[in-house]
This record gives C-alpha cells, sequence and structure tokens, in this order.
C-alpha cells in the first residue's frame, strides 16, 4: 500500500511540472556603443563663407570623429545656443575638405542607434561671422 501511494505521488509530481513558457536571451554586447579615438576635433573649411552652409568635423585628414557599433543606443547631449550654427548630423566618414550631404540630423537629449561604421560631424550654419567652438557628449 505504502508503495502505491508512493507510485502515485510521484505520477502526480511528474503531470504536476508541465512547461509553461521559456525565455530566450538575445546576444548583447558590454562596452560602449560608439568610441573615438580623440577628443578635440578638426574643423573642415565652411562650404561658404556667408549665409546658409555646411561644414565637416573628424578627427584629421581622414579619422572619423568616431565609430559606432551598431549594436545599441547612444544618446547625444549638445548646445548649439545662440551662434550661427542651426543643426548637427552625423554623416559617412570622409577626408575633412568633403562637403556635407545627407547623414542624420541629431537632437540632444534624443537617443539614436548608428548602423556599424565610421561617421563625422556635419554643422549647418546660416550667416557670417564666428562659428563658435561647442561640446557633445555621448551616452548611452
Amino acid at each position: 500500500m505504502a508503495v502505491g501511494m508512493a507510485i502515485v505521488l510521484a505520477l502526480a509530481m511528474v503531470v504536476a511540472a508541465i512547461n509553461l513558457f521559456t525565455h530566450t536571451f538575445p546576444a548583447g554586447t558590454t562596452g560602449a556603443h560608439v568610441t573615438t579615438t580623440c577628443s578635440t576635433l578638426t574643423m573642415g573649411t565652411p562650404s561658404v563663407p556667408a549665409g546658409s552652409g555646411t561644414v565637416r568635423f573628424n578627427c584629421g585628414a581622414t579619422t572619423p570623429a568616431f565609430v559606432a557599433d551598431g549594436s545599441g543606443p547612444v544618446t547625444p547631449t549638445f548646445s548649439l545656443g545662440a551662434t550661427l550654427y542651426t543643426g548637427l548630423s552625423i554623416v559617412a566618414s570622409a577626408a575633412i575638405g568633403t562637403s556635407c550631404t545627407g547623414g542624420t540630423a541629431l537632437t540632444s537629449g534624443t537617443g539614436l542607434t548608428p548602423p556599424a561604421g565610421n561617421y563625422d560631424y556635419c554643422a549647418s550654419y546660416t550667416g557670417a561671422g564666428v562659428l563658435p567652438g561647442f561640446t557633445l557628449t555621448w551616452s548611452q
């Protein structure tokens, strides 16, 4: 009788062990999603001396301003303030004298996930005069 009860109890425990669901954890990376080899950027030649134009920034000659691994969101924080600058974007890296076309506009405090690749910054401006320096901080 005791053996029979043990068998019934064992069967009840097996029946009660039904899988409800499975979680699959995605692959990920640790570390920074964007990296750079410089802290002070090089400014290219503004596209026009007065009026509306753009200017490229990178780490000099043909070194990108930063490299993105494409694996996660990053958030830029910057202020263009009351300057001639009207916007800031990231573009595929090219020689410092290359004109700015296309790209992805940056909004301070708004995250984005750039595809894996090498990037420069392009700032748009309107007017004539001094294009002042400013800082941009990436966070994740």
